[in-house]
């Protein structure tokens, strides 16, 4: 088994390789991190070459922005906030407001409806006598009618001149029962003008009422709408301005690393936060041990003999093709 040898020893090496670089992407990328927290705490601590000055000058640049961003946006909350406390005042007086104007439609709504009533029942009473007037026009015609037939005849019987007598006074009392059903028609009917006068009246304020209430609901809800439209505004612009602060933030990344990288080559730690120093040099150390193993790893590759590795793997390749195939074979036989 010492021809395989070769070649177990170098998969053995490209395995450990991959793994150790796999470790490498992570452990490079937390050093990334440390050495732009490194620059964050002591980017102003330290004097810099004209290389990384400039990137303290793009840091510094980016503060001042940011400030100028973190102020707008500030002013933006406040213009925000004093508008929506707006809002809320106006939804209180409206609400106090509608509630008083509901009140006093509702209030000029039950004389109007007493109004309604009283000439209904005025005219609904002229109605049923003006009917029994017309009735006793009806029964005046017939009555005289029967009257006057019987007269005619001249029949001198008990009974004839009995119907003659009682048609005649009752010819003779429908004009007076009619004369006083006339003037209690006259009496029900006098007080329908001054009716009808102030319901018209009691119609005018109530619709004076109800045009003021709608005329307060549609100005409030245009006043709403557009503050409503404005704080929405003012929120994206805020917004926008918050975005800008982020993206300001994030281009700060690579100068604080830069920063970082050149307080480590210098040694310089944060006065405050000196661990901070100490935690990169640590990572920087892990990392070149990561790459040290792994050129020793390249260095014990170059040293084997290729062709000793190559016929190894050939030897792998053709048994996992034996293995392949036979293992096919011994599938198709069971199905």
């Amino acid at each position: 088994m010492n021809y395989l040898a070769p070649g177990l020893r170098e998969l053995a090496r490209i395995l450990h390789r991959l793994v150790r670089r796999l470790s490498l992407v992570w452990q490079r990328r937390t050093l990334a991190q440390l050495e732009s927290r490194l620059g964050l705490l002591g980017w102003q601590q330290a004097d810099y070459d004209h290389g990384t000055q400039q990137h303290v000058d793009r840091l510094t640049d980016c503060e001042r922005a940011q400030g100028q961003l973190t102020n707008a946006s500030a002013d933006l909350g406040l213009a925000i906030h004093e508008l929506e406390e707006r809002k809320k005042a106006e939804q209180a007086a409206f609400e106090q407001q509608r509630t008083q104007s509901t009140a006093a439609r509702d209030a000029l709504a039950i004389p109007v409806e007493e109004s309604e009533k009283a000439l209904a029942a005025r005219k609904r009473e002229g109605a049923e006598m003006e009917e029994r007037i017309a009735a006793l026009d009806r029964e005046s015609g017939s009555v005289e009618e029967k009257y006057r037939a019987l007269l005619a005849k001249g029949e001198q019987t008990d009974a004839g001149d009995a119907e003659v007598q009682r048609l005649q006074r009752r010819v003779i009392a429908i004009p007076h029962e009619k004369q006083e059903w006339q003037a209690k028609l006259a009496e029900a009917q006098s007080p329908i003008p001054r009716l009808e006068m102030e319901l018209e009246q009691h119609r005018a304020l109530l619709a004076v009422e109800t045009e003021g209430l709608r005329a307060l609901e549609k100005n409030f809800a245009e006043s709403d709408e557009k503050l409503a439209k404005e704080i929405a505004a003012r929120k994206r612009e805020k917004q926008k301005v918050e975005r800008q602060i982020n993206d300001l933030e994030k281009t700060k990344t690579q100068p604080y690393r830069e920063i970082g990288r050149a307080l480590a080559d210098q040694g310089i730690g944060p006065v405050n936060q000196p661990e901070a120093l100490t935690v990169v040099l640590a990572q920087r150390e892990k990392i070149a041990a990561q790459e040290s193993r792994i050129a020793a790893s390249l260095a014990d590759s170059a040293r084997e003999v290729r062709s000793q590795v190559w016929s190894a793997w050939l030897v792998f390749l053709v048994l996992a093709v034996l293995l392949l195939g036979g293992a096919w074979v011994v599938s198709r036989e069971m199905k």
